[in-house]
């Protein structure tokens, strides 16, 4: 046992550091809902729909490629790499973060319903910070510190669940307060996550050179997060339309429930291109198969029992978890641990189309599921 953990060190810590990670954003999310309130938790997780559609976007651009091509970078050129893609990081999160608070502060012009312009400002900061403390969380992985990774992630995600949960006990607290909690703990983390990386050097030539490689994975790449992104959440759009934020939080209830499987999920999503990458780059395609059914047998395997666990008694286990108020939508909780198991499996396929850098064909497989989503949710 000793010489199996040894062994898989790396895995473990990966897989404890998004257990942290999932596993507040549980209970971050059972905390919001329930002392916000269902209506005011729906309109959290539609202003929350944004920060992730740009976080998804960061992923695609900048993250992704670099925990594929990052390993492959000789001794005498990796500073200069990362640090390149640090400013193209840098860059990225400041004009996203300017067109979010553009967007909400004029939301209010398209509907007026909404009234969520005065979140524009902690929307925007917080965007910002999260944001680039989940690339430098990927910048660890990709150099292979998952402790240090680990360690960001406890002070932003485990200090924001804290602070909640002492001011829900001792005091109230609305969205825009939520939203400045998070920005707080995400910034301390980034403070000091940089002091735990490498050292880099900054080249003006290097920067554009590495932007265009790593356009060369992610333009394919970028426009399958966007449809990945829609296709997963179109449903929630529409339900928002058309039914308010009370289904809204109804549905993300349910949906959060089976984020236990994020655990597996985004622990093999840190681990599994870089890791794959150094198996390509040793044993070439044959070496790169080999490695990607290993992860497909037992991950899929851990997906399918975690989905039967939580898919038996779905009324009971909402009601246990929010209340007997969400007892009724047992059936979506269902739905979304089938979805889940399907999704496991795109996952190392993925993975090995980043390590080839041959991404076209991601862009296409999302394209046919956006078809589908807003098909069926307009029916």
């Amino acid at each position: 046992m000793i010489r199996f953990l040894n062994k898989h060190q790396k895995l473990n810590w990966t897989i404890a550091d998004q257990g942290v990670v999932s596993g507040v954003n549980f209970i971050t999310g059972l905390l919001i809902a329930r002392f916000l309130g269902i209506e005011e938790f729906g309109v959290f997780t539609l202003l929350w729909m944004a920060v992730l559609f740009v976080n998804s976007i960061q992923m695609a651009m900048i993250s992704a490629p670099m925990m594929t091509i990052g390993p492959k970078q000789s001794d005498e050129d990796r500073a200069s790499y990362y640090g390149a893609v640090v400013i193209n990081q840098l860059i990225f999160s400041i004009l996203t973060s300017i067109l979010l608070w553009v967007g909400v502060t004029f939301s209010d012009l398209i509907n007026p319903a909404w009234q969520v312009a005065y979140l524009a400002l902690p929307l925007a900061v917080t965007l910002f910070f999260v944001q680039n403390q989940d690339f430098l969380r990927r910048l660890f992985f990709t150099e292979n510190k998952p402790i240090s990774a680990l360690i960001s992630d406890i002070i932003s995600y485990l200090g924001r669940m804290l602070i909640l949960i002492f001011f829900f006990i001792y005091s109230t607290l609305s969205i825009s307060e939520v939203l400045w909690i998070f920005a707080s703990c995400s910034a301390v983390a980034l403070v000091v996550g940089f002091t735990k990386i490498n050292s880099m050097i900054f080249n003006i030539n290097q920067i554009a050179f590495v932007f265009k490689r790593h356009w060369v994975v992610s333009k394919w790449m970028t426009a399958s997060a966007v449809m990945q992104w829609t296709s997963g959440n179109y449903f929630i759009l529409t339900a928002g339309v058309l039914l308010g934020p009370v289904a809204v939080g109804a549905l993300k209830a349910a949906q959060n429930i089976i984020g236990v499987i994020h655990i597996l999920f985004q622990g093999l999503e840190n681990i599994v291109p870089a890791t794959a990458s150094r198996h390509f780059t040793n044993n070439s395609v044959q070496g790169l198969k080999q490695y990607l059914l290993s992860v497909s047998i037992w991950g899929g395997s851990s997906t399918a029992i975690i989905a039967l666990l939580v898919s038996l008694y779905p009324n009971e286990l909402l009601g246990l978890v929010y209340g007997y108020q969400y007892e009724i939508y047992g059936n979506i909780l269902q739905l979304y641990a089938l979805t889940y198991v399907l999704m496991f499996f795109s996952l190392p396929l993925r993975s090995g189309l980043r390590v080839l850098e041959d991404t076209r064909p991601l862009l296409i497989s999302f394209l046919l599921a956006t078809i589908f989503s807003v098909f069926s949710a307009n029916i």
